[in-house]
């Protein structure tokens, strides 16, 4: 799964995003999707948060139910991509 630096894009909550990341661009997004349909769980349930709210809330339960996976099952580019989301999510925050 490990390739060389690459550019990905992705969309999330209406927002366009560019990264550098060493996991291939298949699997990144495949982890975008995830959490998009996390997003969209939320939403549902919470329907009145802000978008800021909904992505942290999305993530974290996407963290936690990583985490309740064991971490004997994320291998490192996982993990990596994962923080590589985070980081972006952060920054989409900060900016918001």
């Amino acid at each position: 799964m490990q390739g060389s630096d690459e550019y990905i894009r992705f969309e999330l909550l209406g927002e366009s995003f560019t990264i550098k990341s060493d996991v291939s661009e298949k699997y990144f997004l495949s982890l975008v999707k995830k959490l998009e349909e996390k997003i969209n769980e939320m939403k549902v349930k919470f329907p009145n948060l802000s978008n800021v709210k909904i992505a942290l809330f999305a993530a974290l339960d996407f963290a936690d139910e990583m985490s309740q996976l064991g971490n004997n099952t994320l291998d490192k580019d996982a993990i990596k991509a994962l923080s590589d989301l985070s980081d972006s999510l952060a920054s989409a925050i900060q900016e918001d």
